[in-house]
């Protein structure tokens, strides 16, 4: 489809078709992830959670919360829903009782287990045709452009 040609549209900046790269790549990534959570019986946001308490045991919503870039009310709900659902539960802190620790329960680690092997599956595929040096200057690249926008008012 042509462009307008309305002279009074601003001209896009020349990173645009950079930008609409990542954005691409990120929807169908969370697409693809999407679809095959499903089938686990998982939400992209379930999945998060019980990958990041299978890798960090006895974490806590304020550590998980930093992990997923979510708000405290966010996690809340998510980790009240796992635990109601018997993947998860809270035991407090041996040194605080104000801290609640977060585990996986037996259900919870296999369903973690199977839920991270689709990951790196997806993770594994998006990387075929990479090599080392071009991970890492996409990182690299990534990182920059992230410290840039969380500068920005």
């Amino acid at each position: 489809m042509p462009r307008s040609q309305d002279p009074s549209l601003p001209e896009l900046p020349a990173l645009q078709p950079t930008w609409l790269a990542v954005v691409r790549a990120y929807h169908l990534c969370d697409q693809v992830l999407t679809r095959r959570l499903a089938d686990l019986g998982l939400k992209t946001s379930e999945h998060e959670v019980l990958v990041n308490l299978l890798l960090y045991p006895g974490s806590t919503q304020q550590q998980l919360g930093a992990h997923l870039f979510a708000a405290k009310s966010v996690v809340s709900s998510l980790v009240t829903k796992l635990e109601a659902r018997g993947l998860l539960e809270r035991a407090a802190d041996a040194n605080d009782a104000r801290i609640w620790r977060l585990h996986l329960t037996r259900t919870g680690h296999q369903l973690a287990r199977r839920a991270l092997a689709v990951q790196i599956e997806v993770v594994t595929a998006m990387g075929e045709g990479s090599n080392a040096t071009d991970n890492a200057r996409l990182v690299a690249t990534l990182d920059r452009v992230s410290a840039i926008l969380q500068a920005m008012p």
